[in-house]
């Protein structure tokens, strides 16, 4: 069974924890102790070479918490890296209903952001504060196979922050690297380590007699002089016993080297198929009948499998619904040993089978590259690559190509494919093209010529952000020239259309959105029209409202009301579309539906930057000082801490550009004076061609500051075009602004001359967001001014009618819940149920029910995915914390 939901599926066996053994010893002391620990204490550590029984220990105990506790149980394998981890985690949490205000499956992403981990240690705090348990349990086996450092980064952040009723637990051979000491200091820390775990004198003999041998005191000491308490030693030393009849003497080497003496002797003790039926299955990190039988290929794997459960052998018995084992490490890795001394050809064979068996793509493709099945490998990680790495596990992908030698990821166009796609989603474009390059070079030299035309596109794409444009754009123009796919024909238009935008040819924008849509709509297929989400930045050049308000429809058809990234890029296209016609607060509101779906998602990068392009412009129209300059610097500490060389060259010029119109807007002097220098500084070659038409206007700004007019219309007169050649209508402001300098210098034919074409254009339906950003005294001053007979009344009142708005949006409003914001915490009761939807309603009446998530889910035929959002929606709408005081909240109202 696979956990198909996260961005890593894995083998649910990994969240199941073990069966407690009916046939264990009763070990007062150690349980009581444990007991304690587990009930009261934030962390519980049981520390202790491999074969202590740490894991029998938790078993045993966590059947004990009792009603109204809540478990969490993941083991963890060597491969486990953050996402993988967080996927585990949050998937033993979902029985629990954790009301999470971030997707749980977005949290590998969220960590990959500015703060990442701590952000992800705040969502899953505050989703286990709010679940209402008596006493929760998250339990983390092996951790000592914990790798990768970012997980325990997690864990301290987690467990220092840990709620009252939440305790973590703990099973390593080695401590962990967290603040154990201060824990410890503190009290919040419970330790067992291998004295604690040791089995006394009196608990060798319960065993001993648990056993049927004889329970002599002489057979209990020299048990405990052997194995020091060891229990796996003193498991294997009872069925050395029980095989041979004869008891081993005391004394010996050391416990690794008693391990597998003794395991010989149990192994030379079974059956021939047993035996031969454990070495065969010892590849697998779980037994099950359907895994066993298609590895091992033996009759009878039922019949086996009991036996092997019946003997107790160093497996555990896992919480699943049909028998499955896990084996002890120690006696999983002697098994292993011994399959490769004493049948070497065995195993590769034995690999590629468990890989034919296995929906854990992590798992599989880890058996195929052990097994030097290169090729195999790479047909497994090119099938379902490219979908894990669009549902944000870029990180997995990277971490499996890192198992294959270089030279084999340098021969194999679709891992060079996958080398390169998972290197987008962080904007790392050399690595993207690189990668994209080689796999087009391989997959042309192999006859392939759709994928080879996919890569190139990328290729190109890629760079257009490390100063290779004109290469780009040639590039381009070649594959326009190719028959093509029609996704693959869907996304070169995209890519031609940022090329054009970023040679500043605007005018020729629009044929290639529409040649893109004209595609997208014949194969209508979501992935392809993910691939060309980003695209509200293109808003205001010639021709793209109706391409865009096309788009937005059609994508929304697709998506529907499941958060993704493509319905983000909507939502940021319908904001700047409303706000493109003067609607301020209908654009806040969709803007605030995505944030909603941005913060849902993780907070990808790939949508951030123009989330926080947008917030920093319509934000400051709206009078939002705040917000405003916190997407601004955002957006600013991204692109100089975590953007990579090329992406920070090319694109900074926008970064500074987008703050320096936003201080304009909300006549910040001081801050524009100090970013037009940093502005002037970032000239290079790989900035796109509006860069110094940006600088300019940022000359006539500081001019205009300093009353040098004459100066400033300079400046401004060739960046008044008649055509928008850069993003969020920098021509139309630059006319107004014109116009506004004409009008002070006593010019006032001539700024009716500037402003006549540009208002003929609004009237008949043109955007007027241009004039909302050049602030409010322009539109003042222009308001007021004595047009006379020079313009009409028609154009005087759309004067008029902007400064009324500019006017509005410095009030800096809520969205009204109306248009689909939530009314806050402080509003009465009524009007915050009022705010719901009707789906929202529907829900929070079968959570007042009691239902699960899950049963919500069968109850509406909805995602479960689908119905945590609409959870979030509901507690966030209703100002609570929990699914308890929603449903509180809904009885009060209507009166149940």
């Amino acid at each position: 069974m696979l956990s198909m939901d996260s961005p890593t599926a894995f083998a649910l066996a990994k969240i199941q924890p073990p069966r407690s053994r009916t046939s264990l010893v009763e070990r007062p002391t150690l349980e009581q102790a444990l007991d304690i620990a587990l009930r009261h204490h934030r962390l519980t550590l049981l520390v202790a070479p491999a074969g202590y029984g740490k894991t029998a220990a938790l078993t045993r105990q966590i059947r004990r918490l009792g009603d109204g506790s809540a478990l969490a149980w993941v083991s963890v394998d060597e491969d486990d890296r953050l996402q993988r981890f967080l996927a585990c985690l949050t998937t033993a949490l979902e029985p629990h209903d954790l009301p999470w205000r971030v997707s749980p499956e977005a949290l590998g992403t969220l960590a990959q952001a500015e703060h990442g981990l701590r952000d992800v240690a705040r969502e899953l705090v505050n989703a286990l504060a709010a679940t209402e348990v008596a006493r929760g349990l998250i339990v983390i086996d092996d951790a000592h196979r914990l790798a990768d450092p970012q997980v325990f980064e997690l864990l301290q952040a987690v467990i220092e922050r840990l709620p009252e009723h939440w305790g973590v637990a703990i099973a390593s051979r080695v401590d962990p690297p967290l603040s154990l000491a201060r824990w410890r200091a503190s009290g919040d820390l419970a330790e067992f380590r291998q004295y604690d775990l040791r089995f006394s004198e009196a608990e060798v003999g319960a065993l001993l007699r648990g056993s049927g041998l004889e329970a002599s005191a002489p057979s209990a000491r020299e048990l405990l002089a052997l194995t020091d308490g060891w229990a796996a030693g003193l498991r294997l030393s009872l069925s050395a016993q029980a095989g041979a009849g004869r008891t081993r003497g005391a004394g010996g080497p050391a416990q690794r080297h008693l391990f597998d003496y003794l395991a010989s002797e149990v192994l030379a003790d079974m059956p021939a198929d047993l035996r031969w039926f454990l070495l065969r299955c010892s590849v697998l990190p779980e037994l099950s009948v359907a895994r066993c039988e298609h590895v091992a290929r033996l009759p009878n794997t039922a019949r086996l499998l009991d036996e092997v459960e019946r003997r107790g052998l160093f497996v555990a018995t896992l919480d699943a619904d049909e028998l499955t084992l896990r084996l002890h490490d120690l006696f999983r890795d002697f098994l292993e040993s011994r399959l490769q001394r004493d049948f070497p050809g065995e195993l590769p064979y034995l690999l590629r089978r468990a890989a034919d068996h296995e929906g854990d793509l992590v798992r599989a493709v880890g058996y195929l590259t052990r097994a030097g099945a290169w090729d195999e490998a790479t047909r497994l990680l090119v099938e379902r690559g490219a979908a894990l790495i669009t549902r944000g596990g870029g990180p997995a992908v990277e971490q499996m190509l890192a198992q294959f030698p270089p030279e084999q990821v340098a021969t194999r166009p679709g891992l060079q494919l996958l080398r390169g796609g998972a290197a987008f989603p962080r904007f790392d474009f050399e690595t993207m093209v690189d990668g994209m390059q080689r796999a087009a070079d391989g997959y042309a030299a192999a006859g392939e010529a759709a994928l080879a035309a996919l890569a190139r596109a990328y290729a190109s794409l890629g760079r257009q952000n490390t100063g290779a444009l004109a290469e780009s754009v040639a590039a381009l123009a070649r594959l326009r020239e190719q028959p093509l796919a029609d996704g693959v024909r869907a996304f070169v238009g995209f890519c031609n259309a940022w090329g054009a935008y970023a040679q500043g040819r605007g005018e020729d924008v629009a044929q290639h959105v529409a040649a893109m849509l004209d595609a997208l709509e014949t194969a209508d297929d979501v992935q392809d029209w993910d691939r060309c989400f980003f695209l509200s930045i293109l808003t205001g050049l010639p021709g793209l409202r109706p391409l865009l308000e096309r788009f937005a429809d059609g994508a929304m058809r697709l998506t529907g009301e499941q958060p993704t990234q493509l319905r983000a890029g909507v939502m940021h296209i319908r904001a700047w579309l409303a706000f493109s016609q003067g609607g301020i607060d209908e654009a806040a509101v969709w803007l605030a539906r995505a944030d909603d779906d941005c913060r849902w998602l993780g907070r990808p990068r790939s949508l951030m930057t123009e989330n926080w392009m947008a917030h920093t412009l319509i934000d400051a129209v709206r009078g939002d000082r705040t917000a405003s300059y916190a997407a601004a610097q955002d957006n600013k500490r991204d692109l100089e801490e975590h953007a990579l060389r090329a992406n920070r060259l090319t694109h900074e010029y926008e970064e500074l550009f987008t703050f320096l119109r936003a201080a304009w807007v909300l006549g910040d002097e001081t801050l524009l004076r100090a970013l037009a220098p940093a502005l002037e500084r970032t000239g290079n070659p790989f900035e796109w061609a509006a860069a110094e038409s940006d600088r300019a206007f940022a000359r006539a700004m500081l001019a205009l500051l300093d009353g040098r007019l004459a100066d400033a219309q300079a400046l401004l007169q060739p960046l008044a075009a008649d055509l928008e050649r850069s993003c969020f209508f920098p021509a139309a402001q630059a006319r107004l602004m014109l116009a506004d300098v004409q009008v002070r210098r006593g010019a006032i034919d001539d700024a009716a001359a500037t402003l006549q074409p540009w208002l003929a254009a609004a009237l008949d339906g043109g955007d007027v967001g241009g004039a909302l950003l050049a602030g409010r005294p322009v539109l003042q001053r222009l308001a007021g001014a004595g047009w006379g007979r020079r313009l009409g009344d028609d154009e005087q009142a759309l004067l008029a009618r902007l400064e009324r708005l500019a006017a509005a949006g410095g009030t800096a409003p809520a969205p009204p819940a109306a248009a689909g914001g939530a009314p806050g915490r402080n509003a009465p009761a009524g009007e915050r149920l009022s705010g719901l939807t009707e789906r929202e309603r529907e829900v929070l009446a079968r959570m007042a029910a009691g239902d699960s998530n899950k049963l919500i889910a069968r109850a509406f035929d909805l995602s479960p995915h689908t119905v945590k959002r609409h959870v979030a929606n509901i507690l966030d709408k209703l100002g609570v914390d929990t699914r308890g005081q929603a449903a509180a909240r809904w009885r009060e109202m209507v009166g149940g």
